[in-house]
């Protein structure tokens, strides 16, 4: 039996949903990789693991995935949770420090850098880059590396406001979280769900980037009413919270017009598919392509549905005390050291190679 954490409002999407039956042998494979790697080696941390299962998480928002790629994509899913974690307590707070840790984590991601051995994200990230490379096209690759790479860019932009959250207006929360919440990455693993890639020359499209906008989007907003009662407690950039203190809304007035903002972008999904027949007559789409097209779309409204019970399910967005508080004060379950042998007189930028 699932326990279900009920939003502050109800999602009701136009779309279908499923779960990945392999959940179970992914979390196993999950919990068993992140000690693997480092990233969970106390008893403690490796409970909340268990609790938080990121299978069942990964199954509802990548429902199509199986095997070694829905085990894959929860890896990638455990390892970016454990690293935005890092930054929720003391360290957080500190910038500066914060950028030098997403230069060297750049750094890693193409490989301009080594991996240290003792760095745990470092060296989880780098296993991931190497198992999808096995899998995936170079351009694909690219595409992934600079996705994650704004991801980086986005926690650190999260922690240069975490001081001046009363700044924040709705519009500067919406444009923090597009890239702190990853979902650029989490949405390119559609295509190794699925087994094939969308051509460079489609993947620029607008209608193609309107549909990835609008997922994420409609995430974001899934995840800040989910986190609305923990990031109360917390240093944390919620549009949810924006809404409330840059436009002097009640909680019921900023629930109400987020849940019209989710619609509006539920209705912007709906008139891009409406549109993609004759989108395929005019590229000159051949059956194989359109099917491929399609299917991608698909997915996409399995991940949209699928996200609200993601969230509904993990006991990660309980509003029960223990997990609306910071973990023990720190934010995380381990301190994986990210700034270990950091130095903030080193320079963050480079000779250039002539």
């Amino acid at each position: 039996m699932i326990d279900t954490q009920r939003a502050a409002i109800e999602f009701h999407f136009p779309f279908p949903r499923d779960l990945s039956p392999d959940i179970e042998q992914a979390q196993r494979h999950s919990i068993a990789w992140a000690r693997q790697m480092g990233l969970a080696t106390t008893d403690t941390a490796l409970r909340y693991l268990e609790a938080w299962n990121w299978g069942r998480l990964t199954g509802h928002c990548l429902p199509t995935a199986r095997g070694a790629d829905l085990e894959l994509a929860t890896d990638w899913m455990t390892w970016g949770f454990l690293y935005d974690d890092q930054f929720a307590g003391p360290l957080g707070n500190q910038p500066a420090r914060v950028a030098r840790i997403t230069e060297n984590m750049i750094g890693v991601l193409y490989a301009t850098s080594a991996a240290p051995k003792e760095d745990a994200c470092a060296r989880g990230i780098t296993d991931i880059l190497q198992r999808l490379s096995s899998k995936m096209s170079a351009a694909w690759m690219a595409r992934f590396r600079d996705d994650l790479k704004w991801y980086f860019l986005g926690v650190l932009r999260m922690t240069t406001f975490r001081n001046r959250l009363s700044q924040i207006d709705t519009r500067t929360a919406f444009e923090i979280r597009r890239l702190d919440i990853g979902m650029g990455a989490v949405i390119d693993l559609i295509e190794v769900a699925e087994g094939f890639e969308l051509p460079e020359a489609l993947f620029g499209t607008t209608q193609i980037q309107t549909l990835r906008q609008c997922v994420i989007d409609i995430v974001i907003m899934q995840n800040d009413v989910f986190s609305l009662p923990k990031d109360r407690h917390q240093q944390e950039v919620n549009v949810v919270l924006a809404m409330e203190r840059s436009e002097n809304l009640t909680t019921a007035q900023a629930l109400a017009r987020t849940s019209a903002l989710v619609d509006e972008k539920v209705q912007e999904v709906l008139a891009v598919k409406a549109g993609m027949p004759a989108f395929y007559e005019t590229l000159g789409l051949g059956a194989t392509d359109r099917a491929r097209m399609d299917r991608y779309l698909h997915c996409l409204e399995l991940m949209i549905h699928g996200c609200v019970y993601s969230h509904a399910e993990c006991v990660r967005y309980s509003t029960r005390s223990e997990h609306t508080q910071p973990i023990a004060g720190r934010g995380f379950i381990q301190d994986l050291h990210l700034d270990a042998g950091l130095e903030l007189a080193q320079a963050l930028t480079r000779t250039a190679q002539m």
